[in-house]
């Protein structure tokens, strides 16, 4: 029974970890403005496994409840995931040379990921709010909706404050990690 339930939010968890990976990622590149793509390959592997164990945990919310929202949104996740990774990995091999974070404030490809990001981590929280207890975890909500907004804000204002992003990522994580813990007793 133990590893039903941490295949089940394995998926949440390995998010959680490439989440904190990204924030210290981040803070070594504003603190000396290198940046090597070599942890890229270890983050990517971590977000697809990541999306993968996620796709199955929903996918088995659905063949379980029948819920066309489970249907619809297993499917969604999987196609918007996709899309964030491959814009982010457009965006990183389309930079000859790395400029300072601040440089990347209202950068077109960062603020297509932040807007893709949004609409999935949205629906995620939907769907978890959908199969969890709301008055249990009614503070986890605020905390996953802070996220969200905290790290489109860091986007937008990375030429202002960049140590928002990391911040933001470290919010994140927590969040998914909650969210992680709610499904627990599921299924």
């Amino acid at each position: 029974m133990e590893a039903e339930v941490l295949t089940r939010q394995a998926g949440f968890f390995i998010s959680a970890l490439t989440t904190i990976s990204l924030a210290l990622l981040s803070i070594e590149f504003i603190s000396d403005y290198k940046l090597s793509f070599f942890p890229f390959s270890f983050i990517i592997v971590l977000y697809l496994a990541g999306l993968y164990l996620r796709n199955n945990f929903w996918r088995k919310a659905w063949k379980n409840d029948k819920k066309t929202l489970f249907r619809y949104s297993n499917i969604i996740i999987w196609v918007l995931g996709i899309a964030l990774i491959a814009v982010f990995i457009y965006f990183g091999n389309s930079q000859i040379i790395v400029y300072p974070l601040s440089h990347y404030a209202f950068n077109v490809y960062l603020l297509l990921i932040a807007f893709i990001w949004t609409g999935y981590s949205a629906l995620e929280l939907y769907m978890v709010n959908g199969i969890s207890s709301l008055t249990k975890y009614k503070n986890a909500n605020y905390l996953a909706i802070a996220a969200i907004i905290l790290v489109d804000l860091s986007f937008l204002v990375m030429n202002r404050f960049v140590y928002l992003l990391p911040i933001s990522l470290v919010l994140l994580s927590a969040s998914t990690i909650v969210s992680g813990i709610r499904v627990e007793k599921i299924y």
